[in-house]
Protein backbone atom coordinates (compact mmCIF):
# COMPACT_ATOMS: atom_id res chain seq x y z
CA UNK A 1 0.00 0.00 0.00
CA UNK A 2 0.90 3.23 -0.76
CA UNK A 3 0.78 6.45 1.75
CA UNK A 4 0.16 9.13 -0.29
CA UNK A 5 0.02 13.04 1.41
CA UNK A 6 -1.18 15.86 -1.04
CA UNK A 7 -0.49 19.47 -0.04
CA UNK A 8 -2.96 22.00 -2.21
CA UNK A 9 -5.61 19.27 -0.48
CA UNK A 10 -8.72 21.70 -0.30
CA UNK A 11 -8.09 23.09 -4.04
CA UNK A 12 -9.95 21.49 -6.90
CA UNK A 13 -6.64 19.72 -8.50
CA UNK A 14 -5.98 18.94 -4.85
CA UNK A 15 -8.52 17.95 -4.14
CA UNK A 16 -9.55 15.37 -7.31
CA UNK A 17 -6.76 13.51 -6.53
CA UNK A 18 -7.27 12.85 -2.74
CA UNK A 19 -10.81 11.36 -3.79
CA UNK A 20 -8.63 9.17 -6.85
CA UNK A 21 -6.19 8.08 -4.32
CA UNK A 22 -9.43 7.46 -1.74
CA UNK A 23 -10.49 5.45 -4.13
CA UNK A 24 -7.31 3.27 -5.18
CA UNK A 25 -7.05 -0.01 -4.35
CA UNK A 26 -3.49 0.32 -3.37
CA UNK A 27 -3.04 3.67 -1.93
CA UNK A 28 -4.07 5.31 1.15
CA UNK A 29 -4.50 8.66 1.84
CA UNK A 30 -2.54 9.74 5.10
CA UNK A 31 -1.99 13.58 5.24
CA UNK A 32 -2.99 16.60 3.94
CA UNK A 33 -1.47 20.01 4.07
CA UNK A 34 -3.47 23.51 3.26
CA UNK A 35 -2.86 27.27 3.23
CA UNK A 36 -3.10 28.59 6.71
CA UNK A 37 -5.61 30.97 6.15
CA UNK A 38 -8.33 28.17 5.27
CA UNK A 39 -11.07 26.95 7.10
CA UNK A 40 -11.12 23.92 6.88
CA UNK A 41 -7.14 24.78 8.15
CA UNK A 42 -6.33 21.98 11.31
CA UNK A 43 -9.63 20.25 10.74
CA UNK A 44 -10.65 17.20 9.27
CA UNK A 45 -11.16 17.29 5.18
CA UNK A 46 -11.23 13.67 4.86
CA UNK A 47 -12.34 10.78 7.02
CA UNK A 48 -8.95 10.73 9.26
CA UNK A 49 -7.11 13.42 7.67
CA UNK A 50 -6.48 16.10 8.79
CA UNK A 51 -6.10 19.41 6.76
CA UNK A 52 -2.49 20.41 8.80
CA UNK A 53 -0.56 23.80 7.67
CA UNK A 54 2.94 23.96 6.53
CA UNK A 55 4.04 24.69 10.79
CA UNK A 56 2.85 21.21 10.62
CA UNK A 57 4.27 19.61 8.05
CA UNK A 58 6.06 17.03 9.86
CA UNK A 59 2.56 15.45 11.42
CA UNK A 60 1.19 16.03 7.80
CA UNK A 61 3.83 13.89 6.05
CA UNK A 62 3.98 11.49 8.82
CA UNK A 63 4.13 7.89 7.62
CA UNK A 64 4.12 9.18 3.75
CA UNK A 65 6.01 7.43 1.49
CA UNK A 66 5.11 10.43 -1.34
CA UNK A 67 4.26 13.57 -1.10
CA UNK A 68 2.33 15.07 -4.16
CA UNK A 69 2.74 19.19 -4.24
CA UNK A 70 -0.69 21.22 -5.91
CA UNK A 71 -0.04 24.13 -3.86
CA UNK A 72 1.00 27.63 -5.26
CA UNK A 73 4.70 28.67 -6.22
CA UNK A 74 5.08 30.69 -2.31
CA UNK A 75 4.07 27.71 -0.80
CA UNK A 76 5.97 24.69 -2.94
CA UNK A 77 9.03 27.01 -2.47
CA UNK A 78 9.27 26.62 1.22
CA UNK A 79 8.06 23.14 1.36
CA UNK A 80 9.84 21.02 -1.33
CA UNK A 81 13.54 21.40 -0.24
CA UNK A 82 12.29 20.05 3.27
CA UNK A 83 10.62 16.83 2.18
CA UNK A 84 13.35 14.79 0.71
CA UNK A 85 15.78 14.73 4.52
CA UNK A 86 12.01 13.33 6.03
CA UNK A 87 12.88 10.02 2.95
CA UNK A 88 9.98 10.83 1.37
CA UNK A 89 9.59 10.98 -2.59
CA UNK A 90 7.59 13.73 -4.47
CA UNK A 91 5.08 14.43 -7.15
CA UNK A 92 5.18 18.38 -8.03
CA UNK A 93 2.69 19.94 -10.18
CA UNK A 94 2.87 23.33 -8.85
CA UNK A 95 4.14 25.73 -11.45
CA UNK A 96 6.34 29.24 -11.49
CA UNK A 97 7.95 28.09 -8.28
CA UNK A 98 10.82 30.02 -8.17
CA UNK A 99 14.11 28.72 -9.75
CA UNK A 100 16.52 29.23 -6.66
CA UNK A 101 14.02 26.98 -5.24
CA UNK A 102 14.09 24.16 -7.22
CA UNK A 103 18.04 24.12 -7.86
CA UNK A 104 17.81 23.57 -3.86
CA UNK A 105 15.15 20.88 -4.29
CA UNK A 106 17.31 18.96 -6.85
CA UNK A 107 20.36 19.03 -4.61
CA UNK A 108 18.09 18.03 -1.55
CA UNK A 109 16.90 14.92 -3.54
CA UNK A 110 20.46 13.98 -4.90
CA UNK A 111 22.02 14.56 -1.13
CA UNK A 112 19.11 12.66 0.44
CA UNK A 113 18.75 9.88 -2.01
CA UNK A 114 15.50 10.28 -2.27
CA UNK A 115 13.40 10.63 -6.24
CA UNK A 116 11.05 12.69 -7.36
CA UNK A 117 9.06 14.22 -10.17
CA UNK A 118 8.46 17.15 -11.65
CA UNK A 119 6.08 18.28 -14.36
CA UNK A 120 4.24 21.48 -15.81
CA UNK A 121 1.27 19.31 -16.68
CA UNK A 122 0.58 15.59 -16.00
CA UNK A 123 -2.29 14.98 -18.44
CA UNK A 124 -0.83 12.20 -21.07
CA UNK A 125 -2.01 14.03 -23.71
CA UNK A 126 -0.50 16.93 -23.24
CA UNK A 127 2.85 15.44 -22.60
CA UNK A 128 2.51 13.65 -26.26
CA UNK A 129 1.52 17.76 -27.39
CA UNK A 130 4.86 18.92 -25.81
CA UNK A 131 6.71 16.11 -27.99
CA UNK A 132 4.64 17.01 -31.29
CA UNK A 133 5.55 20.74 -30.77
CA UNK A 134 9.45 20.05 -30.64
CA UNK A 135 8.87 17.78 -33.44
CA UNK A 136 7.41 20.35 -35.79
CA UNK A 137 9.58 23.35 -34.84
CA UNK A 138 12.00 21.49 -35.52
CA UNK A 139 10.81 20.55 -38.99
CA UNK A 140 9.53 23.71 -40.05
CA UNK A 141 12.51 25.82 -39.97
CA UNK A 142 12.23 29.96 -40.34
CA UNK A 143 8.17 29.23 -39.60
CA UNK A 144 6.57 31.97 -37.37
CA UNK A 145 5.74 30.56 -33.94
CA UNK A 146 2.54 31.92 -32.11
CA UNK A 147 1.63 30.07 -28.67
CA UNK A 148 -1.93 30.79 -27.13
CA UNK A 149 -3.48 29.04 -23.80
CA UNK A 150 -6.65 29.71 -21.86
CA UNK A 151 -7.71 28.82 -18.32
CA UNK A 152 -10.43 29.82 -16.05
CA UNK A 153 -10.86 33.30 -14.22
CA UNK A 154 -9.53 31.55 -11.11
CA UNK A 155 -5.90 30.85 -12.66
CA UNK A 156 -3.21 32.68 -10.58
CA UNK A 157 -0.26 32.55 -12.57
CA UNK A 158 0.08 33.31 -16.67
CA UNK A 159 1.24 32.13 -18.76
CA UNK A 160 0.76 28.19 -17.76
CA UNK A 161 3.41 26.19 -16.83
CA UNK A 162 2.29 23.84 -19.42
CA UNK A 163 2.57 27.00 -22.53
CA UNK A 164 6.13 27.62 -20.86
CA UNK A 165 7.17 23.84 -21.40
CA UNK A 166 6.21 23.73 -24.71
CA UNK A 167 8.36 27.41 -25.32
CA UNK A 168 11.22 25.43 -23.93
CA UNK A 169 11.14 22.42 -26.13
CA UNK A 170 10.68 24.91 -29.26
CA UNK A 171 13.21 26.96 -28.03
CA UNK A 172 15.73 23.83 -27.72
CA UNK A 173 15.65 23.05 -31.26
CA UNK A 174 14.88 26.40 -33.08
CA UNK A 175 17.60 28.13 -30.85
CA UNK A 176 15.17 30.95 -30.96
CA UNK A 177 16.06 33.23 -27.67
CA UNK A 178 13.33 36.04 -27.96
CA UNK A 179 10.21 35.22 -26.44
CA UNK A 180 7.43 38.11 -26.08
CA UNK A 181 4.17 38.20 -24.15
CA UNK A 182 1.17 39.57 -26.06
CA UNK A 183 1.33 42.38 -28.47
CA UNK A 184 0.21 46.01 -27.87
CA UNK A 185 1.21 49.59 -29.69
CA UNK A 186 2.77 49.53 -33.30
CA UNK A 187 5.06 46.66 -32.57
CA UNK A 188 6.03 46.45 -35.89
CA UNK A 189 6.77 43.74 -38.17
CA UNK A 190 7.93 40.03 -36.12
CA UNK A 191 11.65 38.99 -35.73
CA UNK A 192 12.63 35.86 -34.85
CA UNK A 193 10.93 35.50 -31.41
CA UNK A 194 7.91 33.70 -30.15
CA UNK A 195 5.06 35.14 -29.03
CA UNK A 196 2.84 33.82 -25.82
CA UNK A 197 -0.86 34.96 -25.38
CA UNK A 198 -2.72 34.22 -22.01
CA UNK A 199 -6.29 34.24 -21.74
CA UNK A 200 -8.39 34.43 -18.32
CA UNK A 201 -12.39 33.64 -18.96
CA UNK A 202 -14.90 31.41 -17.33
CA UNK A 203 -14.54 28.09 -16.10
CA UNK A 204 -12.04 26.66 -18.72
CA UNK A 205 -9.89 23.76 -17.47
CA UNK A 206 -7.18 24.31 -19.82
CA UNK A 207 -6.93 24.70 -23.73
CA UNK A 208 -3.22 25.29 -25.18
CA UNK A 209 -2.57 26.03 -29.41
CA UNK A 210 0.53 26.42 -30.75
CA UNK A 211 0.64 28.14 -34.39
CA UNK A 212 3.35 27.37 -36.83
CA UNK A 213 3.01 29.90 -40.26
CA UNK A 214 4.83 30.07 -42.81
CA UNK A 215 5.68 28.94 -46.48
CA UNK A 216 1.99 30.14 -47.19
CA UNK A 217 0.71 27.17 -44.87
CA UNK A 218 -0.72 27.08 -41.29
CA UNK A 219 -0.17 24.52 -39.02
CA UNK A 220 -1.98 24.29 -35.62
CA UNK A 221 -1.41 21.63 -33.16
CA UNK A 222 -3.69 22.10 -29.84
CA UNK A 223 -4.69 20.13 -26.46
CA UNK A 224 -7.96 20.80 -25.06
CA UNK A 225 -8.94 19.37 -21.50
CA UNK A 226 -12.48 18.61 -20.94
CA UNK A 227 -11.88 17.29 -16.75
CA UNK A 228 -9.13 17.86 -14.50
CA UNK A 229 -9.64 14.03 -14.68
CA UNK A 230 -7.51 13.48 -17.12
CA UNK A 231 -4.81 15.75 -14.86
CA UNK A 232 -5.29 13.84 -12.02
CA UNK A 233 -5.16 10.59 -13.31
CA UNK A 234 -1.81 11.35 -14.20
CA UNK A 235 -0.84 12.33 -10.80
CA UNK A 236 -1.88 8.55 -9.86
CA UNK A 237 0.11 7.20 -12.24
CA UNK A 238 3.03 8.90 -11.28
CA UNK A 239 3.07 8.41 -7.58
CA UNK A 240 2.86 4.54 -8.91
CA UNK A 241 5.82 5.24 -10.60
CA UNK A 242 7.75 6.78 -8.41
CA UNK A 243 6.97 4.71 -5.53
CA UNK A 244 10.03 2.95 -3.96
CA UNK A 245 12.49 4.61 -6.32
CA UNK A 246 15.29 6.22 -4.39
CA UNK A 247 17.89 7.13 -6.60
CA UNK A 248 18.40 10.53 -5.88
CA UNK A 249 16.99 12.09 -9.32
CA UNK A 250 14.31 14.33 -10.48
CA UNK A 251 12.26 12.85 -13.50
CA UNK A 252 10.37 14.20 -16.07
CA UNK A 253 6.85 13.03 -16.99
CA UNK A 254 7.67 11.81 -20.09
CA UNK A 255 9.94 9.10 -18.40
CA UNK A 256 6.82 8.00 -16.30
CA UNK A 257 4.90 7.52 -19.79
CA UNK A 258 8.30 6.13 -21.29
CA UNK A 259 8.01 8.77 -24.60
Amino acid sequence: MINVAVGGASGKMGRTVCEMILNSSDMRLTGAMVAPEESIANKEIFPGVIAYTIENMEKALKGADVYVDITAPSAAAQIIGRIPSMGVNMVIGTTSIPKDAVANMIKEVSGNGTSAVMSANYAIGVNVFWKMCQMLAEALDGYDIEVIETHHNQKKDAPSGTAMEAVRRIREVTGINDVIYGREGVPGARGKEICVHSVRAGDVVGDHTVIFAGNKEIIEIKHKAISRDVFAGGFIKAIRWVYGKKDGAVHEMSEVLEL
